[in-house]
């Protein structure tokens, strides 16, 4: 990767900064460091696994970790809640965040970038069926989850627009299925359309998901100090016409647009508005 990957304000605005980027070794975590570094940065890496050890349930751990960073970009969650026990689950995802946030506050640190996610919403691990009743989805499609990997998300923005009040300047990212193009077009040949449904066939490529962490260090003057955006693609992960795919298998949803060819069922206007961001890279064509 080189600079012409970013926007090259970000190179020059961030060339001196000092990141904290917890979830380091993860697959978010680690394309951020990657592109953090090839800009510039001095990245402070954050993480259970790997070298650093860092137990971000630990407060301690986590304060010690972030000596001397300029800002953060928290990463870090159990990213499914398969196979996790529910009170696990919110413990973990929820003192991260919380030790990360509040840990940054005590240090001087005012500007977080929190990694939320599409699943917010409710439907990707809803026990019961649920479906958006409207489409395109935005940041104001109301949440109306149920299970408890949707709530310790709502936490995480909860506890971003706390820190906002305080005079941090706070940017959660409401990250859909994270996959790099080949991943995206393995899923979009063996995936069932029905199946899809629940979360409109969506996703973002790896390198665009990581891109909005970076340059929400950096927001806009648009941005309102504290900020939740969609980050998703703008195309589907179906080889389905989406306005057909509607049809089918959400046909009582109101559609506040047209969808022709393949376009993705959320908006992103606001990401574009405040950081910038556009999805810039497709399964069918990488």
């Amino acid at each position: 990767m080189n600079l012409s990957t970013l926007d090259a304000s970000i190179g020059a605005t961030t060339a001196s900064s000092v990141v904290w980027v917890s979830g380091a070794q993860g697959k978010l975590g680690r394309a951020v460091c990657r592109q953090l570094r090839a800009v510039g940065v001095e990245v402070l890496e954050a993480d259970l696994r790997g070298p650093t050890g860092v137990d971000l349930t630990d407060a301690g751990a986590v304060a010690r970790s972030m000596r001397g960073a300029s800002a953060i970009i928290h990463c870090a969650a159990i990213p499914s809640p398969e196979h996790v026990e529910p009170s696990e689950l919110v413990r973990n995802n929820t003192m991260a965040c919380f030790n990360a946030l509040e840990q940054a506050w005590q240090a001087g640190v005012r500007t977080a970038v929190l990694a939320s996610s599409g699943s917010i919403y409710g439907t990707a691990f809803s026990p019961d069926p649920l479906t958006f009743s409207a489409v395109p989805v935005d940041e104001s499609t109301p949440l109306e989850f149920v299970d408890p990997y949707a709530l310790t998300k709502d936490f995480t923005e909860r506890m971003g627009e706390m820190y906002a009040r305080r005079g941090m300047t706070v940017t959660a990212l409401r990250l859909h299925w994270i996959l790099s193009a080949a991943e995206a077009e393995h899923v979009a040949h063996v995936a069932d359309d029905a199946e899809g449904a629940a979360n409109l066939w969506g996703w973002v490529e790896l390198e665009d998901a990581a891109r909005a962490c970076v340059l929400a260090l950096h927001p806009r003057s648009g941005h309102r100090g504290y900020e939740a955006v969609v980050i998703a693609s703008d195309e589907t992960l179906s080889h389905t016409p989406t306005s057909d795919l509607l049809d089918r298998h959400l046909p009582t949803a109101t559609r506040r647009r047209d969808f022709p060819d393949h376009v993705g069922g959320f908006d992103t206007s606001r990401a574009a508005g405040v950081l910038d961001w556009h999805a810039t890279r497709s399964w069918r064509h990488h």
